[in-house]
């Protein structure tokens, strides 16, 4: 457990203990899951949040109480075609700021390092709270401008026609944007939630600074939305090419087939073996059916070229 004491200026890392006698100030704490359950009589939580925290909850939310508000974040790591998600929860009460986390994050080094040194924000709940949703999504940008880049890859080689099975690989996108969408969509109602203050936790001269992050997470939103569907029209147009390849397939089997027909039928015509058939005991019967074959051959294939069938 971290626990700092929040001045104007400064972060100054104390004692538990301490902060309990303390009526007059505020503070930040970064607590474990079972460090929180055993204190929760001195925090009175509801029992079902301190349970979300002891357990993998994934989906992001944000539960308004009387006297404080519950929220549920997920830290997304960006590996190169999949997300990895760590689970961070927090409380908002007049006097503390609580952090649950599962795991050790460096995150929470860098938010102390910049509340302190950046932005124009007095250090408070809302400086730290606004860093936090801010490295949630400062990164993001860049992360939808390379899966955009990905997307107009496959579109160019599926337009080039290389053949390639293309189909994992557009479902990997599609589950990715999938993945974000999911987590902003819940991002954004915390953010409003937040920008609301229905219980009045948070300083209202402050709160405007959360309608940066939530016009942020709109455009990253609508981002997600413009690639979902740039993804799908890359789907119909790999769709139709592989219609396209299929149909030229088909084509060239009914070119050959009707190629075939003729000789086909010269075939069985002189199959027959009737007795009166005056090209059986001609001496150059078999070389004039040879040269009807290939006649009918070249013939078919001149037509088919003239009607663009080859």
């Amino acid at each position: 457990m971290k626990v700092y004491k929040i001045s104007d200026k400064n972060l100054i890392e104390t004692s538990f203990e301490s902060s309990i006698e303390d009526n007059k100030e505020k503070y930040w704490i970064i607590i474990n899951p079972e460090e929180l359950q055993k204190n929760n009589k001195l925090f009175k939580f509801n029992h079902q949040t301190i349970f979300d925290c002891m357990h993998n909850e994934d989906t992001p939310k944000i539960e308004i109480y009387k006297d404080y508000d519950f929220g549920i974040v997920n830290i997304i790591g960006y590996k190169q075609n999949y997300f990895k998600v760590s689970e961070l929860d927090f409380y908002i009460t007049k006097k503390y700021l609580i952090f649950v986390c599962k795991n050790d994050l460096k995150m929470f080094k860098e938010i102390e390092d910049d509340v302190i040194t950046k932005g124009t924000l007095s250090i408070s709940f809302e400086k730290i709270l606004y860093n936090l949703i801010d490295k949630l999504t400062i990164n993001d940008f860049k992360v939808l401008s390379n899966l955009e880049i990905e997307i107009s890859n496959v579109e160019e080689d599926v337009i080039q026609g290389k053949t390639k099975d293309y189909v994992s690989d557009i479902l990997s996108l599609k589950n990715r944007l999938l993945f974000l969408k999911k987590h902003y969509e819940p991002l954004l109602d915390i953010v409003e939630d937040l920008t609301e203050n229905q219980n009045h936790l948070l300083d209202e001269n402050s709160i405007a600074y959360f309608t940066i992050l939530l016009n942020r997470i709109e455009r990253l939103n609508r981002k997600v939305g413009n690639l979902r569907d740039y993804i799908t029209q890359v789907r119909e147009s790999y769709q139709s090419q592989l219609d396209i390849n299929l149909n030229n397939i088909m084509r060239l089997f009914t070119v050959i087939t009707l190629i075939f027909s003729p000789l086909t039928l010269i075939v069985g015509w002189y199959g027959m073996n009737f007795v009166h058939m005056p090209e059986l005991k001609w001496a150059y019967g078999y070389m004039f059916v040879t040269i009807l074959c290939i006649s009918v051959v070249i013939i078919c294939i001149i037509f088919f070229k003239k009607k663009k069938l080859m």
